[in-house]
This record gives structure tokens, sequence and C-alpha cells, in this order.
């Protein structure tokens, strides 16, 4: 199974293509010093794939960040 390559996209749209090919997948936030993901509740914000690890044949850790 050849894992789709996912660095520097939406979210959504990394997580449509790895369920697409079969892959299941983690996320993992990369947040500012004294920053929560409840800071960003209820804003208008994208989130985008940053680091993507494979932890085993079909299954990935994807760091994203906020903008």
């Amino acid at each position: 199974m050849e894992i789709p390559q996912v660095l520097a996209l939406p979210l959504k749209e990394a997580a449509r293509r790895l369920e697409a090919a079969g892959c299941s997948y983690e996320v993992q936030s990369l947040l500012p010093p004294r920053a929560s993901e409840a800071d960003f509740e209820g804003r208008e914000v994208r989130r985008y794939v940053v680091r993507q690890q494979q932890l085993s044949a079909n299954r990935l850790a994807l760091t994203i960040v906020y903008r």
C-alpha cells in the first residue's frame, strides 16, 4: 500500500486522501506557547499538515498548525 503525501495540505483534504487510500491517522496540534485548541473555538481557522510521520504500515501521525 502506498501512503499519500499530505504535507502542506489543509487537514480536511489530507484526511480525505488518507481515508481514500485506506490509511488511518491521528492528529497532533502544534500550538503557540500558552495557547490551547479552545482558544480557537468559534473562530475561522485553517488547519494545515506540517509533519507526516508513519507509525505502522497503514497508520500515520499528522502534526497540524492553525492559521
